[in-house]
């Protein structure tokens, strides 16, 4: 059944002061942005002339501002280098009144640095900077002893893991704190990286999108079929990604076709996109897990939580780079959405 508009703002009326800790593969976005009128003498390329240089939260740091723009309290669990982008990094994250006491820093890594060239509104080419080795054994062992005292004293309602295979989250570490968060009854979702497939058991919800599903399933990513619950392809992997990980719900993403939401000896549920126009897809499945974690957090349904998220994912998608919606833009489209 469709969420209603009192509904809908009683969930995130709920979700205001609500407390969601972020562990995972800190970024820094930036964004060198100009025109492209003329070609490179020196290569057949075209020359930027840049006029303006930005600097967003990216990766797990984009999630803990998808959370603090609905409302709610973030704290930030990872690890910057002891350089100039994660001096920065450190500075935008206080900016947006995200807790940063969980945050640790290892001289031997750099932070890493995610550049896009962007002419007008297209993405030229993005450059890397980037350390994925390990972080210091110290500093994990320091983060999951915090994070641990977290749970067990009750100070926060949920816990997201963000993976990007950097270097920060290993299984055995994110097993532990799993099964100490379903002991406290503390709702746990993972953003999984299929380069690093943890098979991590005990979670509260996965969110793959397509072709990380496949991946992590070991399957090659068929077509799309519409509609989805003729999907038979999406449904072995999701079968085989909930047997393998035995989480409680997997909701994947699927782009123009919105997302599916399955849970064990359960029909899937598809939730249609709610997305207008599609300027930039990326920090999409930021918004995601974290509309849907705190709304859960926030004592919606599965069901109720996913249509929730779906509408986030459908604005950030019409805006330009990595970006973020408040509870009042959400309930403004939810209305104009509804009122069709």
């Amino acid at each position: 059944m469709p969420v209603s508009f009192k509904r809908f703002r009683e969930i995130l009326d709920n979700c205001r002061e609500r407390r969601i800790a972020v562990i995972g593969d800190l970024m820094l976005d930036v964004y060198l942005t100009g025109s492209a009128t003329r070609m490179s003498q020196e290569a057949p390329v075209p020359v930027l002339n840049v006029k303006n240089k930005s600097a967003r939260l990216g990766g797990a740091a984009n999630v803990m501002r998808n959370i603090t723009a609905l409302g709610a309290k973030a704290t930030a669990f990872g690890v910057v280098g002891r350089d100039e982008p994660g001096r920065l990094l450190k500075q935008l994250l206080d900016e947006e009144h995200i807790d940063i006491s969980g945050l640790f820093e290892d001289p031997r890594k750099r932070t890493t640095e995610k550049m896009r060239v962007m002419a007008a509104s297209q993405q030229i080419v993005r450059i890397d900077f980037e350390d994925v080795s390990p972080a210091a054994p110290e500093l994990i062992a320091g983060m999951e002893e915090k994070l641990s005292a977290l749970i067990r004293e009750r100070q926060i309602d949920a816990l997201i893991f963000e993976d990007y295979n950097k270097g920060l989250l290993d299984r055995d570490m994110v097993q532990r704190i799993t099964a100490l968060a379903r002991e406290y009854k503390v709702y746990t979702s993972l953003d999984p990286h299929p380069g690093h497939p943890m098979e991590v058991s005990g979670l509260s919800i996965m969110t793959p999108n397509r072709s990380e599903a496949f991946g992590l399933a070991g399957m090659y990513c068929h077509d799309a079929v519409s509609p989805v619950e003729q999907d038979e392809n999406l449904k072995i992997v999701a079968e085989k990604v909930l047997a393998a990980w035995k989480c409680d719900s997997l909701l994947i993403t699927l782009g123009a076709q919105g997302m599916a939401l399955f849970q064990k000896g359960r029909t899937v549920l598809a939730i249609p996109t709610k997305a207008r126009e599609v300027f930039d897809v990326s920090g999409a499945g930021d918004t995601v897990i974290a509309a849907y974690t705190l709304c859960r957090a926030a004592g919606a349904t599965d069901s109720e939580a996913a249509e929730i998220a779906n509408h986030a994912a459908g604005i950030v998608v019409g805006k330009i780079g990595t970006a973020v919606t408040t509870a009042e833009e959400l309930l403004r489209v939810f209305k104009q959405d509804n009122a069709k």
